[in-house]
This record gives C-alpha cells, sequence and structure tokens, in this order.
C-alpha cells in the first residue's frame, strides 16, 4: 500500500525538561512543543504535537512515521530527512563533582575521562570525531535524566547533557555534589521531517519560525521557559 503523504505528527522528547516532556496532564509541555504550536497556527499546517520516550521518537523517524522535534542536525541527517530552521540554540555542558580536579573548557578535554552521552543526539563535529576514536570511553544512555543519575551513582566521571537539563535534573536533595562546565558547544535544534511530507507544509512551517525569529516571538518563549 502506498503511504500517505502529508504532515507527520513530530514527536518530542518526554523527559527533555524543560525544552520538552510531558506535563501532569500527560500533554506535551516545554520550549519544543509551544514553539511548534505557534508555528502551526501561524503557517496554517494542521500538526498533532506528541511526545514520547525519545529512543521511540528516533525509530518513528527512521520508519517515516512521525517527524521529530528537538534535534540536532548533521550533514548525514540533511542528507535523510528535511530539516527546519532552527526552533532553539541549546549550549552543551559537562556536568562533573565538584571535587574533580578535572578542568573541562573544550570536548577534546573529555577524552580521558568515562563520560556519558545521550544515545541518538548529534553533538556536531568534535563528539563524531570521539565516537569513531577508540580512545575514547563513552557511555551513552537512553535521556538526560539517565546520563545523570549514572554520574550522581559513580559509573561516570562526566556527563555532557544540554545546560538547561542540567541545572534542573540534577538532584535537589544534593545541589552541591556536582557542577557544570562549558564545553564550547551550541548547537542549534530543528525538526526532522520524513521525506514523504511534501515541501510546501515544510516551507509554510519555515517562514513562520522565520517570522517568530524576526518579530522576537522565539526569543520570548525561550524566555519563559529556559531563563530565570
Amino acid at each position: 500500500m502506498r503511504r500517505r503523504a502529508g504532515p507527520r505528527p513530530p514527536l518530542c522528547n518526554d523527559e527533555h525538561f524543560p525544552l520538552s516532556y510531558r506535563d501532569d496532564a500527560g500533554k506535551p509541555a516545554g520550549l519544543y512543543p509551544e514553539i511548534l504550536r505557534e508555528a502551526a497556527r501561524r503557517s496554517g499546517v494542521q500538526l498533532d504535537i506528541r511526545v514520547a520516550p525519545w529512543t521511540r521518537a528516533l525509530r518513528a523517524l527512521e520508519t517515516g512515521e512521525a517527524a521529530l522535534g528537538g534535534a540536532f542536525s548533521t550533514t548525514r541527517a540533511r542528507g535523510q530527512w528535511r530539516v527546519s530552521l532552527p526552533l532553539h540554540l541549546e549550549r552543551i555542558v559537562a556536568v562533573l563533582p565538584v571535587e574533580s580536579a578535572f578542568q573541562a573548557s573544550r570536548v577534546a578535554d573529555l577524552k580521558q575521562h568515562r563520560t556519558c552521552i545521550v544515545e541518538g543526539w548529534n553533538y556536531g563535529p568534535p563528539l563524531d570525531g570521539a565516537l569513531a576514536d577508540g580512545a575514547w570511553n563513552l557511555d551513552p544512555a537512553p535521556s538526560e535524566a539517565l546520563c545523570l543519575r549514572k554520574l550522581e551513582a559513580g559509573r561516570v566521571q562526566v556527563a555532557l547533557v544540554g545546560e538547561a537539563g542540567a541545572l534542573r535534573l540534577l538532584n535537589p536533595a544534593a545541589p552541591s555534589r556536582m557542577r557544570t562546565a562549558p564545553v564550547g558547544l551550541e548547537l542549534p535544534v530543528h525538526v526532522f521531517w520524513p521525506l514523504t511530507v511534501p515541501d510546501e507544509t515544510v516551507r509554510r512551517m519555515d517562514v513562520a519560525l522565520r517570522h517568530m525569529d524576526e518579530d522576537g516571538t522565539q526569543r520570548r518563549i525561550v524566555r519563559r521557559h529556559v531563563e530565570p
């Protein structure tokens, strides 16, 4: 049977608070769902925005069942899917115990340390190189939350996660046990659309995103969700 072309429901990570998550009512919430809802309203594109576990969302994208909302772009991604204009610029940080003498200022500084990364995240060229280098000691986890739990349990030495997630997911009962360090990574976040989605749908959403950037709407939404 031929697959019907049309908008696919964008799936966002269900535990990437405050950027995307499932609220107490079970509905999509956070920065990315709000930006997508506003872009859909402006463009007139009918979208059923949902949240799901990150690994399930990745599988749905690969099978063409859904778009993926809130993903870092790579050259490979641009060859496989249609990539939207940016939704947000996300800063990636290293999280490590406060007593650690290790000083990180760039991704290469992590090489000698057991580092947790989020499975399926594309961290850009620095980590792409690391994945191809057998000397790195990388330990993936399915989510930021699980990455940080590994760190708190002492199973890894460093967790490489988004700054917003790090500030909110670390154990509030022991806030002084961990610290964050910038590693020079700020990555644009996009929607990945399956190739079966019509060009006109992607174009209309991109026009709305561009206008939201120009009139300050995206910045106002970011302040509501991310900035204290």
